[in-house]
Protein backbone atom coordinates (compact mmCIF):
# COMPACT_ATOMS: atom_id res chain seq x y z
CA UNK A 1 0.00 0.00 0.00
CA UNK A 2 1.32 3.43 -0.89
CA UNK A 3 1.92 5.89 1.93
CA UNK A 4 1.12 9.44 0.83
CA UNK A 5 2.25 12.41 2.95
CA UNK A 6 0.98 15.86 2.11
CA UNK A 7 3.13 18.82 3.00
CA UNK A 8 1.11 21.99 2.44
CA UNK A 9 3.34 25.06 2.68
CA UNK A 10 1.17 28.14 2.66
CA UNK A 11 3.40 31.17 2.20
CA UNK A 12 1.12 33.68 3.88
CA UNK A 13 3.45 36.42 2.86
CA UNK A 14 1.76 39.58 4.12
CA UNK A 15 0.00 37.65 6.91
CA UNK A 16 3.06 36.00 8.39
CA UNK A 17 4.61 39.43 8.79
CA UNK A 18 2.14 39.78 11.61
CA UNK A 19 2.60 42.83 13.74
CA UNK A 20 0.90 45.96 14.92
CA UNK A 21 1.34 47.64 11.52
CA UNK A 22 0.46 44.57 9.47
CA UNK A 23 -2.55 43.88 11.65
CA UNK A 24 -3.76 47.44 11.12
CA UNK A 25 -3.50 46.89 7.39
CA UNK A 26 -5.77 43.87 7.65
CA UNK A 27 -8.24 45.64 9.94
CA UNK A 28 -8.67 48.50 7.47
CA UNK A 29 -8.88 46.42 4.31
CA UNK A 30 -10.83 43.43 3.10
CA UNK A 31 -8.16 40.94 2.05
CA UNK A 32 -11.00 38.82 0.73
CA UNK A 33 -12.82 38.57 -2.59
CA UNK A 34 -15.01 41.59 -3.31
CA UNK A 35 -18.72 41.82 -3.86
CA UNK A 36 -19.52 41.44 -7.58
CA UNK A 37 -22.39 42.79 -9.66
CA UNK A 38 -22.05 39.82 -12.01
CA UNK A 39 -19.33 37.38 -12.97
CA UNK A 40 -15.96 38.90 -12.09
CA UNK A 41 -17.09 42.55 -12.21
CA UNK A 42 -16.49 44.24 -8.85
CA UNK A 43 -19.19 46.48 -7.41
CA UNK A 44 -17.94 49.98 -6.55
CA UNK A 45 -19.57 52.16 -3.88
CA UNK A 46 -18.65 55.57 -5.23
CA UNK A 47 -17.87 58.74 -3.32
CA UNK A 48 -16.10 57.19 -0.34
CA UNK A 49 -12.64 56.13 0.80
CA UNK A 50 -13.72 52.49 1.20
CA UNK A 51 -15.47 51.70 -2.08
CA UNK A 52 -15.53 47.90 -1.84
CA UNK A 53 -17.47 45.35 0.19
CA UNK A 54 -16.47 41.80 1.02
CA UNK A 55 -18.39 39.22 -1.01
CA UNK A 56 -18.99 37.06 2.04
CA UNK A 57 -20.08 40.00 4.20
CA UNK A 58 -21.17 43.21 2.46
CA UNK A 59 -21.08 45.05 5.80
CA UNK A 60 -17.29 44.62 5.74
CA UNK A 61 -15.93 47.52 3.69
CA UNK A 62 -12.42 48.45 2.62
CA UNK A 63 -10.20 50.20 0.11
CA UNK A 64 -8.91 47.02 -1.51
CA UNK A 65 -9.98 43.56 -2.71
CA UNK A 66 -8.02 40.34 -2.94
CA UNK A 67 -8.80 38.39 -6.10
CA UNK A 68 -7.30 35.40 -7.91
CA UNK A 69 -4.68 36.91 -10.27
CA UNK A 70 -4.31 35.93 -13.90
CA UNK A 71 -0.67 35.03 -13.23
CA UNK A 72 1.73 35.07 -10.26
CA UNK A 73 5.50 34.68 -10.69
CA UNK A 74 8.09 33.71 -8.10
CA UNK A 75 11.84 33.09 -8.31
CA UNK A 76 13.09 30.27 -6.07
CA UNK A 77 16.73 29.96 -4.99
CA UNK A 78 16.46 27.19 -2.42
CA UNK A 79 13.71 24.75 -1.52
CA UNK A 80 14.09 21.70 0.67
CA UNK A 81 13.79 19.85 3.96
CA UNK A 82 15.98 19.76 7.09
CA UNK A 83 16.58 17.47 10.07
CA UNK A 84 17.34 20.45 12.35
CA UNK A 85 15.71 23.88 12.50
CA UNK A 86 17.56 26.17 10.06
CA UNK A 87 15.83 29.38 11.15
CA UNK A 88 17.55 30.87 14.20
CA UNK A 89 21.15 30.65 12.97
CA UNK A 90 20.39 30.38 9.23
CA UNK A 91 22.15 27.00 9.39
CA UNK A 92 21.34 24.82 6.38
CA UNK A 93 23.93 22.10 7.11
CA UNK A 94 21.25 19.46 7.79
CA UNK A 95 19.15 20.30 4.74
CA UNK A 96 18.39 18.44 1.51
CA UNK A 97 17.29 20.30 -1.59
CA UNK A 98 14.75 20.17 -4.38
CA UNK A 99 16.35 23.41 -5.58
CA UNK A 100 19.75 24.75 -4.50
CA UNK A 101 21.12 27.76 -6.33
CA UNK A 102 22.98 30.76 -4.97
CA UNK A 103 22.78 32.94 -8.07
CA UNK A 104 20.32 31.68 -10.68
CA UNK A 105 16.77 31.12 -9.43
CA UNK A 106 14.18 28.76 -10.81
CA UNK A 107 11.38 30.98 -12.11
CA UNK A 108 7.88 29.59 -11.66
CA UNK A 109 4.64 31.10 -12.93
CA UNK A 110 1.40 30.09 -11.25
CA UNK A 111 -1.71 30.50 -13.40
CA UNK A 112 -5.33 30.53 -12.26
CA UNK A 113 -6.04 28.42 -9.21
CA UNK A 114 -3.18 26.02 -9.86
CA UNK A 115 -0.01 25.52 -11.85
CA UNK A 116 -0.21 24.00 -15.33
CA UNK A 117 3.37 22.77 -15.21
CA UNK A 118 5.45 20.99 -12.54
CA UNK A 119 8.14 22.85 -10.66
CA UNK A 120 11.51 22.43 -12.39
CA UNK A 121 13.55 20.97 -9.54
CA UNK A 122 17.33 20.59 -9.66
CA UNK A 123 17.87 18.04 -6.87
CA UNK A 124 16.25 15.34 -4.75
CA UNK A 125 15.77 14.57 -1.07
CA UNK A 126 17.88 11.84 0.55
CA UNK A 127 16.10 9.17 2.66
CA UNK A 128 15.48 10.30 6.20
CA UNK A 129 13.02 11.87 8.61
CA UNK A 130 12.53 15.61 8.23
CA UNK A 131 10.78 17.81 10.82
CA UNK A 132 11.37 21.02 8.81
CA UNK A 133 10.86 22.41 5.33
CA UNK A 134 12.00 25.73 3.92
CA UNK A 135 12.04 27.97 0.88
CA UNK A 136 14.26 30.92 -0.06
CA UNK A 137 12.89 33.06 -2.85
CA UNK A 138 13.44 36.49 -4.33
CA UNK A 139 11.79 39.17 -2.20
CA UNK A 140 10.19 40.66 -5.32
CA UNK A 141 6.91 38.88 -6.02
CA UNK A 142 5.20 39.49 -9.36
CA UNK A 143 1.53 39.53 -10.34
CA UNK A 144 -0.26 40.11 -13.62
CA UNK A 145 -3.97 40.78 -13.65
CA UNK A 146 -6.88 42.49 -15.40
CA UNK A 147 -9.99 43.47 -13.43
CA UNK A 148 -13.37 44.93 -14.39
CA UNK A 149 -15.52 47.26 -12.25
CA UNK A 150 -19.11 48.42 -12.54
CA UNK A 151 -18.00 52.06 -12.41
CA UNK A 152 -15.21 53.93 -14.19
CA UNK A 153 -12.00 53.94 -12.14
CA UNK A 154 -9.11 56.39 -12.54
CA UNK A 155 -5.38 55.77 -12.80
CA UNK A 156 -2.14 57.62 -13.51
CA UNK A 157 0.15 54.88 -14.87
CA UNK A 158 3.79 55.62 -14.05
CA UNK A 159 2.75 59.21 -13.35
CA UNK A 160 2.35 59.78 -17.10
CA UNK A 161 -1.16 61.19 -17.15
CA UNK A 162 -4.64 60.33 -16.00
CA UNK A 163 -6.68 57.59 -17.66
CA UNK A 164 -10.04 56.07 -16.76
CA UNK A 165 -12.33 53.19 -17.59
CA UNK A 166 -14.14 50.19 -16.16
CA UNK A 167 -11.24 47.83 -16.99
CA UNK A 168 -7.97 48.13 -15.06
CA UNK A 169 -4.77 46.12 -15.55
CA UNK A 170 -1.29 45.76 -14.10
CA UNK A 171 1.66 47.48 -15.77
CA UNK A 172 5.42 47.01 -15.63
CA UNK A 173 5.92 48.65 -12.23
CA UNK A 174 7.49 48.21 -8.80
CA UNK A 175 6.19 49.04 -5.34
CA UNK A 176 7.27 48.01 -1.83
CA UNK A 177 5.35 46.30 0.93
CA UNK A 178 6.71 48.30 3.86
CA UNK A 179 7.49 51.65 2.18
CA UNK A 180 11.04 51.52 3.56
CA UNK A 181 13.00 52.16 0.33
CA UNK A 182 13.17 55.90 -0.54
CA UNK A 183 13.16 55.38 -4.32
CA UNK A 184 9.66 53.89 -4.17
CA UNK A 185 7.95 56.16 -1.65
CA UNK A 186 5.81 57.92 -4.27
CA UNK A 187 4.88 54.70 -6.06
CA UNK A 188 1.39 53.30 -5.74
CA UNK A 189 -0.19 56.71 -5.08
CA UNK A 190 -2.88 58.71 -6.90
CA UNK A 191 -0.14 60.67 -8.68
CA UNK A 192 1.83 57.57 -9.77
CA UNK A 193 -0.03 54.31 -10.16
CA UNK A 194 1.04 50.77 -11.02
CA UNK A 195 -2.32 50.20 -12.71
CA UNK A 196 -3.81 51.52 -15.93
CA UNK A 197 -7.58 51.88 -16.38
CA UNK A 198 -9.33 52.25 -19.71
CA UNK A 199 -11.40 50.39 -22.28
CA UNK A 200 -11.38 46.59 -22.22
CA UNK A 201 -9.91 46.34 -25.72
CA UNK A 202 -6.94 48.49 -24.65
CA UNK A 203 -5.88 46.16 -21.81
CA UNK A 204 -2.24 45.07 -22.10
CA UNK A 205 -1.37 43.62 -18.67
CA UNK A 206 2.24 43.13 -17.63
CA UNK A 207 3.86 41.80 -14.48
CA UNK A 208 4.07 44.28 -11.63
CA UNK A 209 6.47 43.70 -8.72
CA UNK A 210 6.04 44.14 -4.99
CA UNK A 211 9.30 44.19 -3.04
CA UNK A 212 9.10 42.86 0.50
CA UNK A 213 11.44 45.32 2.20
CA UNK A 214 10.22 44.58 5.73
CA UNK A 215 8.22 41.93 7.51
CA UNK A 216 5.46 44.46 8.08
CA UNK A 217 6.65 45.60 11.49
CA UNK A 218 9.73 47.60 10.52
CA UNK A 219 11.80 44.49 11.26
CA UNK A 220 13.44 41.96 8.98
CA UNK A 221 12.57 38.90 11.10
CA UNK A 222 8.93 38.02 11.69
CA UNK A 223 7.82 39.01 15.17
CA UNK A 224 4.58 39.41 17.12
CA UNK A 225 3.87 36.50 17.32
CA UNK A 226 6.65 35.32 14.98
CA UNK A 227 5.49 31.71 14.77
CA UNK A 228 2.39 31.52 12.59
CA UNK A 229 0.12 28.45 12.56
CA UNK A 230 -0.95 27.43 9.07
CA UNK A 231 -4.26 25.75 8.16
CA UNK A 232 -2.35 22.46 7.84
CA UNK A 233 -1.34 22.59 11.53
CA UNK A 234 2.27 23.27 10.58
CA UNK A 235 3.90 26.45 11.88
CA UNK A 236 5.98 28.97 9.95
CA UNK A 237 8.47 31.72 10.56
CA UNK A 238 9.96 34.07 7.99
CA UNK A 239 12.74 36.61 7.63
CA UNK A 240 14.50 38.64 4.97
CA UNK A 241 18.00 37.68 3.84
CA UNK A 242 20.68 39.42 1.81
CA UNK A 243 21.97 38.34 -1.61
CA UNK A 244 24.13 35.57 -0.11
CA UNK A 245 20.99 33.59 0.86
CA UNK A 246 22.16 33.13 4.46
CA UNK A 247 22.67 36.50 6.18
CA UNK A 248 19.69 38.12 7.89
CA UNK A 249 19.16 41.48 6.23
CA UNK A 250 20.24 44.46 8.37
CA UNK A 251 18.10 46.95 6.42
CA UNK A 252 15.34 47.33 3.86
CA UNK A 253 17.78 48.23 1.09
CA UNK A 254 19.94 45.13 1.79
CA UNK A 255 16.98 42.74 1.66
CA UNK A 256 16.98 40.48 -1.39
CA UNK A 257 15.39 37.19 -0.31
CA UNK A 258 12.46 35.85 1.70
CA UNK A 259 13.34 32.85 3.88
CA UNK A 260 10.30 30.91 5.08
CA UNK A 261 10.75 27.93 7.44
CA UNK A 262 8.02 25.36 8.12
CA UNK A 263 7.94 23.29 11.31
CA UNK A 264 5.86 20.28 10.29
CA UNK A 265 3.12 19.10 12.64
CA UNK A 266 4.10 15.58 11.52
CA UNK A 267 7.63 14.73 10.42
CA UNK A 268 8.05 13.87 6.73
CA UNK A 269 9.58 10.45 6.09
CA UNK A 270 11.52 9.95 2.86
CA UNK A 271 12.62 6.49 1.71
CA UNK A 272 14.64 5.17 -1.23
CA UNK A 273 11.40 4.58 -3.13
CA UNK A 274 9.81 7.96 -2.35
CA UNK A 275 8.46 10.05 -5.19
CA UNK A 276 7.51 13.71 -5.04
CA UNK A 277 4.90 15.92 -6.62
CA UNK A 278 5.18 19.68 -6.13
CA UNK A 279 2.08 21.74 -6.86
CA UNK A 280 1.43 25.47 -6.57
CA UNK A 281 -1.97 26.96 -5.88
CA UNK A 282 -3.47 30.43 -5.73
CA UNK A 283 -6.22 31.72 -3.52
CA UNK A 284 -7.07 35.44 -3.38
CA UNK A 285 -3.47 36.26 -4.19
CA UNK A 286 -3.54 39.75 -5.70
CA UNK A 287 -4.48 42.81 -3.67
CA UNK A 288 -6.22 45.46 -5.76
CA UNK A 289 -5.53 48.70 -3.92
CA UNK A 290 -7.49 51.92 -4.36
CA UNK A 291 -7.36 55.54 -3.15
CA UNK A 292 -10.08 58.18 -3.14
CA UNK A 293 -9.53 61.75 -4.31
CA UNK A 294 -12.25 63.51 -2.31
CA UNK A 295 -11.61 66.91 -3.89
CA UNK A 296 -12.25 65.61 -7.39
CA UNK A 297 -14.62 62.84 -6.27
CA UNK A 298 -12.64 60.19 -8.16
CA UNK A 299 -11.93 56.55 -7.30
CA UNK A 300 -8.36 55.65 -8.26
CA UNK A 301 -6.77 52.22 -8.56
CA UNK A 302 -3.18 52.69 -7.44
CA UNK A 303 -1.35 49.36 -7.32
CA UNK A 304 -1.50 45.58 -7.21
CA UNK A 305 0.17 43.78 -4.33
CA UNK A 306 1.18 40.14 -3.84
CA UNK A 307 -0.93 38.15 -1.39
CA UNK A 308 -0.50 34.51 -0.24
CA UNK A 309 0.13 31.50 -2.44
CA UNK A 310 0.41 27.84 -1.47
CA UNK A 311 2.96 25.13 -2.19
CA UNK A 312 1.96 21.51 -1.73
CA UNK A 313 4.59 18.77 -1.66
CA UNK A 314 3.13 15.27 -1.92
CA UNK A 315 5.55 12.52 -0.82
CA UNK A 316 4.56 9.01 -1.91
CA UNK A 317 6.43 6.01 -0.47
Amino acid sequence: MKNVQNCLITLMLPIVFYSSSALALFDENLNRACEKTSGSTIKVYTGEANPFRQAADINNEGDQCSEIPDAYRINIYKFGTCTADPFVANDFSTCEYFINSDNTPVAHTIVGVGSPQPLATTGSIAPGTYPYGFMILDNSLEVKHTQTYDNAMYSNPNGGGETSGTTCWSINYTTTFGSQIPAYLTKGTIADTGIECGEANAAAPEFTKEIFDTMGDGSYVSTDPGEFTLPSGDTMRAKLLTLDNKTTSPSATDAARIFARIDFANDKVVTESSSFEIKFKLTDAVSLDSAYDAGADKQHMVKMGADPFQVEVVVTN
